[in-house]
């Protein structure tokens, strides 16, 4: 099979589906026509001149970037400024770009539960999962088939899923009902549509109360054992994320049981503290924001770059093991625009 910009796109929106995204966020196809044949793509942090041309280099068809390029409207593509400069040259060069920014901050196995398995973190799960996304779903159909209408539900990821027999009806009528997420209703019920399960049926879509385990932000986990004395911890977080200063506040004694969000989280800071965390791990704290008034408590900043680029290689390994006849290349272009002087350093 021939893969097409649009295969790409279809993959990342169910792992990381674009009506997550906050929304000020603009995900997607940035740049490109979705039926363009690709070869070989390129992962990223950022789009920049420098990313482009490697791209060009490399001989990629396709961009895949976490930070978008584009966010607001633009009056004009030309090369006179920045921005202008990379569509310009993508468009010249026929190089698709992807955007996977917020929606995969939200998303499971996304940027923070990276972030915490690069910090060696164990039984992760969301931070704040409130997300108000899950949905019940009832069906109402005279489809006997019961095993094709629960496959047909746990590809949609339905959990909870159950049926039962409607006493009464002539025609021998079932009706099935599961919890699933918001972002999947709609394609769930074409495909029920599609099938003929709609004919003679019902669908009926309802509000829960329940949080959805597969949307949130911000990731909470756990070192084995008696943890980490709070040396260790920021040895491990120095060196699992090559960062030569850490910025932090707090003193604690020993470290077991860490928050994490990749990119500006400091916001989950009181949910971080609520859940028991000894520590969180974010980026771009303000001043102010250091005083936690709680005690045994960490709150460490590591840079918005260092904490979210890990998921430049795990999109990269997740789009090789999706597709295996696509060549898909990690960049090896440092877009970090911040700096840090230490003295006696050369």
């Amino acid at each position: 099979m021939n893969i097409q910009v649009r295969h790409i796109s279809t993959f990342l929106h169910q792992w990381a589906p674009p009506s997550t995204k906050l929304d000020y966020d603009n995900v997607g196809l940035l740049v490109g026509d979705p039926n363009q044949e690709i070869s070989r793509a390129l992962t990223c942090l950022d789009v920049t001149l420098d990313v482009v041309d490697e791209a060009i280099q490399k001989g990629c068809d396709l961009i895949i970037a976490h930070h978008p390029l584009i966010f607001n409207g633009i009056d004009r593509i030309n090369p006179t400024n920045e921005q202008g400069k990379i569509i310009f040259k993508l468009i010249k060069s026929d190089i698709a770009l992807i955007a996977a920014h917020t929606n995969l901050d939200a998303a499971l196995d996304g940027v923070s539960f990276v972030l915490g398995k690069r910090l060696g973190l164990e039984n992760m799960k969301f931070l704040d999962n409130s997300y108000n996304i899950s949905r019940k779903i009832v069906l109402t159909t005279n489809h006997s088939d019961s095993e094709s209408v629960l496959k047909l539900l746990n590809y949609y990821s339905a959990e909870e899923a159950h049926y039962y027999k409607v006493e009464g009806k002539k025609e021998g009528q079932f009706t099935y009902e599961a919890i699933m997420d918001e972002h999947n209703v709609s394609d769930l019920k074409k495909e029920l549509q599609k099938n003929g399960l709609l004919r003679s049926g019902s669908f009926q879509v309802m509000d829960v109360a329940s949080a959805s385990n597969n949307v949130g932000m911000g990731v909470v986990g756990f070192y084995r054992d008696k943890g980490l004395t709070q040396q260790q911890f920021l040895d491990t977080v120095s060196e699992a994320l090559d960062v030569e200063a850490i910025r932090f506040s707090g003193s604690v004694d020993r470290i077991k049981k860490v928050a994490v969000c990749g990119g500006a989280g400091v916001s989950l800071a009181r949910k971080a503290i609520g859940q028991g965390a000894q520590a969180f791990v974010t980026a771009d704290i303000k001043y102010h924001d250091y005083f936690t008034d709680t005690e045994d408590f960490l709150l460490v900043d590591v840079g918005h770059y260092e904490s979210e680029v890990p998921m430049v290689a795990a999109l990269q390994q997740e789009l090789s093991e999706a597709f295996e006849q696509l060549d898909v290349l990690e960049t090896e272009v440092v877009t970090n625009p911040m700096q840090v002087f230490i003295p006696g350093n050369k």
